[in-house]
Formats: C-alpha cells, sequence, structure tokens
C-alpha cells in the first residue's frame, strides 16, 4: 500500500544474505505456531519507508514516498555499510521538488522490487503531493543496477495504459511478463518485457475497486480519515503470481482477496467482461497494507487491524505467523534468496491525513526482519518464487 526514511538503519550483511539478529525480539504468542524472533533491520529518526527489498548478496534497499510530513525525502535509499542510508541512485534523482523537472527524478515512489536478476525496480507514481496529481513525466517505472545506480530503463505509458487519475501501486514479474496494479482507478497493466508490447486488463471493473462501505482500519478499530472526516479509497493494490504463473490473486487493502487464471487474463480473445466471469473471491480480509506469496503457494498477508502477518494456504487456512507490537501498519512484504521475509513498519494509521489531522506518528520508523520457519502448527513454507 504505500510512506518514507533517513539517516541511520540497523542492518547486519553476511555473504550470502541478511543476518537478521542483535535488536530487542518478539515471540509468536500462540501455541502450535513456530518461535518467530523479529529483528530491526533499519531505523531511522526521520523517514518513513513502505518498501523494502534486497539483492541475493544481501543489500538492502528500502522506498520511501512523499507522504504527511515526508516532503523532503530521497525517495529511494540504500543501506551501506554501518547502516548509513545513502540516495540512491544519487543525484537529481532524489532531488526533486513541486514544480521541478520529473523527467529523470523520482516523484512519489510507491514500491519497489528486486527479482532473481538481481536488479531494483522502483515504482514512481508520479504524484506532486501539493497537487495531488500526477505530473508530467512523473509515473515511470525505473530499472536500476544496484551496484552503481546505473539506470537500465525507463517504461513510461501513455493514456490508453494510464488514464487520466491512475496510480501504478506494485509489480510482479512472471518470465517475460511485467504485472502492474493501478490503485487509482482500478486495473491490472500487463508489459511483455520481449516484444514490448503493454495491455491494459479490467479497467475500472467494479471487482478491482474498493467500496465506501469498508473502511479502512487499524488498530484497535480506528478508521482512517483525515481531518474533514474523508476516508482514503485505494483500489487494486496487493497483486502475486503463484510459482507455477496458473494463478494471479489480487486485493484492495480492504479486501477482499480474489483471484484469476493467468491465462484469462492474458487471453486477448476475451472481454474483460468475460475476464471479470471468471474472477473467484478467496476469502474476506481486514485490512491489510503488503503480500507475498512463496514456492509453495502459501499466500502471507500483513494484516493492519491486528499487527500481525498471517499465512493463508493453498487450502484456505489461515495461520498466524508473526505477531508484535511493534507491528503498526507493516507494508509491501518480501522474502529473500535465503527465506528472510521483510516487512517495513508504515505507521499508515497514525499519519495526519489518516489520523484526524493528529501527528500520531511514533520516532524512531523502522523496519523488521525475520527468518521464516521450514513449517507453521505442520504446514509446510516454502522460499522465495524466482521470478524471471
Amino acid at each position: 500500500m504505500g510512506h518514507g526514511l533517513s539517516r541511520r538503519a540497523a542492518l547486519h550483511g553476511l555473504a550470502g544474505g541478511l543476518a537478521l539478529a542483535g535488536f530487542g525480539a518478539a515471540r509468536m504468542p500462540r501455541a502450535g505456531a513456530a518461535s518467530v524472533h523479529a529483528t530491526v533491520i533499519a531505523s531511522s529518526p526521520r523517514y518513513l519507508c513502505n518498501a523494502v527489498a534486497a539483492t541475493r548478496g544481501g543489500t538492502l534497499f528500502l522506498g520511501a514516498p512523499r507522504w504527511d510530513l515526508m516532503a523532503d525525502t530521497p525517495s529511494v535509499f540504500r543501506v551501506g555499510s554501518g547502516g548509513a542510508l545513502q540516495p540512491f541512485p544519487g543525484g537529481r534523482w532524489n532531488e526533486w521538488k513541486p514544480g521541478g523537472d520529473a523527467t529523470n527524478a523520482f516523484v512519489m515512489v510507491n514500491g519497489l522490487h528486486i527479482f532473481s536478476d538481481d536488479t531494483l525496480w522502483v515504482v514512481d507514481q508520479g504524484i506532486d503531493p501539493t497537487r495531488g496529481a500526477s505530473v508530467p513525466g512523473g509515473q515511470k517505472l525505473v530499472q536500476l543496477d544496484p551496484r552503481d545506480g546505473r539506470v537500465l530503463q525507463i517504461l513510461r505509458w501513455g493514456d490508453d495504459i494510464l488514464p487520466p487519475g491512475s496510480a501504478m501501486n506494485d509489480l510482479r514479474i512472471a518470465g517475460d511478463l511485467m504485472f502492474v496494479t493501478d490503485s487509482g482507478l482500478g486495473g491490472i497493466i500487463i508489459h511483455n518485457m520481449r516484444s514490448g508490447e503493454t495491455v491494459r486488463r479490467l479497467s475500472e471493473h467494479a471487482l478491482l475497486r474498493a467500496t465506501p462501505d469498508k473502511p479502512l482500519r487499524g488498530r484497535d478499530g480506528h478508521i482512517l480519515r483525515d481531518s474533514h472526516g474523508k476516508r482514503p479509497l485505494v483500489h487494486s493494490d496487493m497483486l502475486e503470481i503463484t510459482a507455477d504463473r496458473k494463478w494471479f490473486y489480487f486485493s484492495t487493502p480492504s479486501g477482499p482477496l480474489r483471484r484469476i487464471p493467468t491465462d484469462v487474463l492474458m487471453d486477448a480473445s476475451l472481454t474483460d467482461g468475460q475476464r471479470a466471469g471468471r474472477i473467484e473471491t478467496v476469502i474476506d480480509l481486514p485490512t491489510i497494507m503488503g503480500t507475498a506469496i512463496d514456492t509453495l503457494g502459501n499466500l502471507y498477508y500483513a494484516d493492519a487491524e491486528h499487527g500481525r502477518i498471517v499465512v493463508l494456504t493453498p487450502e484456505k487456512k489461515q495461520l498466524a505467523l508473526f505477531e508484535d507490537p511493534r507491528l503498526v501498519d507493516g507494508d509491501a512484504l518480501f522474502i529473500t534468496a535465503d527465506r528472510h521475509m521483510l516487512v517495513p513498519v508504515a505507521q499508515t494509521e497514525r499519519l495526519p491525513s489518516n489520523n484526524a489531522g493528529v501527528n500520531a506518528v511514533k520516532l524512531p520508523f523502522i523496519s523488521l526482519g525475520f527468518a521464516l520457519p521450514d513449517t507453521l502448527d505442520g504446514q509446510k513454507l516454502g522460499g522465495v518464487v524466482s521470478s524471471l
């Protein structure tokens, strides 16, 4: 779903992966569940992040959007030696200000991801926070070399793919295909990285749009709303693709979780109405901020209402994996190559725009990480889904 970070972080890297150890650990207080210990992997006194990703070698990246109180964020950080946060890739990419050229600068970063080729993808919604609208050249996907910050490619599309009001939210890659959700209007963008062809599916369809009758909630039933009582309405946001690429899962932050066969989504001979007829509702959900999926088809979601991460098995069993009082609006989940789960703690419900105008953010901002157990209540857990 989506907020920022800054000067210091606590990450200890080891060759071949992340060493998640050293900070106050939290034990899962649930009979039968695995003992899960969480470490603070990044901590900042200034910026809040809503996205985290790591290379196979353990280099950590953080995404920091220009949400409330975060107008001066560099948008993307790489965690350097000793935990220092470095604007990445540096220069004008991290220096945008309202009214500035957005062509080669980050404006409103809402997501980032690293796939099996170990390059960093950044989702820039291009929204000027002072205007609440996209700026010319602002909405884009940027692929970066994580070692030197070299820009490998930038993807931008016209109004046929990103109509006015669109807001790219998150992305996944399966083979040659890139899938991107649009949380501004509701819709799915599919880009063939080999041919360059891009299509838009299920645009503004009701099954991809949130409804006012189910408001976003945080801890203790807290309803997200601004100082005027206006509630956020976020459309298709989370997406996951199974390892066998047969199923495409998606959800708004307020649920429910739905899925559609990937081949149906791709079939150019079908209308959106016909595609919608093949959409299945999987389960209802509490308010969620992020998801992940593993090689065994277990889907993980960050339950904002109860401060926990839940595993949804292929048989639709829901198992509590991790609970922690620090987990206030855990956002985009990321599974590393060595089976650690990373989760940024966004504190979304404490921001003024979601807390009736009151700033209730508690410093520092943190991200957590923990090793995935092999099993949970007898259910086998897998690893990261290879994406390329």
